[in-house]
């Protein structure tokens, strides 16, 4: 049994330009620069590690927690009322659905702004979703990946990730699937189980069942 993994940030929603806006937001407060080099450093999570770099570039101005917070709250907003889901990938995980194929969300966002961003997608279009907390250890340890492919009783090694960031991409390599990678943001490194596409709008049922013929399995 197979299973379509996709990530969520980046990936099937253009959600990145609002994170930079907020990160840009919160320094500002602080009289500090943030850059799109420190969005990249955050790129594909987990929040833990944006917080740290917030904290190192603020001089640890605030309590431990308090820029992941502040970035939560904000984001909150911003997902609720400006995000922009890419078209071609809600196309795709319908076409994926209809063949049989299970379909699933694994993000290291947490489940409070997953939830947000889940409002915009049609009830039930995903068989399974892994939030960053619903593991111990997030993006890019391979639990997240391994989590979703045991919820959905299928063979990661015989299942499809498609991820946009470096830690999301290390991430499902190392669960053992085949990734397909959109580097919009960043440059991802060959590997033999990953393929590197320009945007989602690339990718077809029929393209993915050529690519990959184990999936035709379900």
């Amino acid at each position: 049994m197979s299973a379509i993994l996709f990530d969520m940030d980046g990936t099937l929603v253009d959600s990145e330009p609002l994170w930079l806006s907020a990160e840009i937001e919160i320094m500002q407060e602080f009289g500090c620069t943030w850059t799109a080099e420190d969005q990249i450093a955050c790129l594909g999570g987990p929040r833990s590690k944006t917080e740290k770099i917030m904290q190192e570039k603020s001089g640890f101005q605030m309590p431990d927690g308090y820029f992941g917070s502040r970035l939560d709250n904000l984001m909150e907003l911003k997902l609720a009322s400006e995000l922009n889901i890419y078209a071609g990938g809600l196309k795709l995980i319908a076409e994926c659905k209809n063949y049989g194929l299970k379909v699933g969300l694994v993000t290291a966002s947490g489940t409070r702004l997953m939830n947000v961003v889940l409002q915009n997608f049609p009830k039930d279009t995903f068989d399974v979703v892994v939030s960053g907390d619903d593991v111990t250890n997030s993006k890019p340890d391979p639990e997240p990946y391994l989590k979703a492919a045991n919820d959905l009783s299928v063979d990661i090694t015989q299942s499809l990730v498609i991820e946009d960031s470096l830690t999301g991409v290390t991430s499902a390599l190392a669960s053992g699937a085949q990734v397909i990678g959109i580097p919009h943001l960043i440059t991802l490194p060959e590997n033999i189980n990953l393929r590197l596409i320009d945007k989602i709008d690339d990718l077809t049922l029929d393209k993915l069942l050529n690519w990959y013929p184990f999936l035709k399995g379900k």
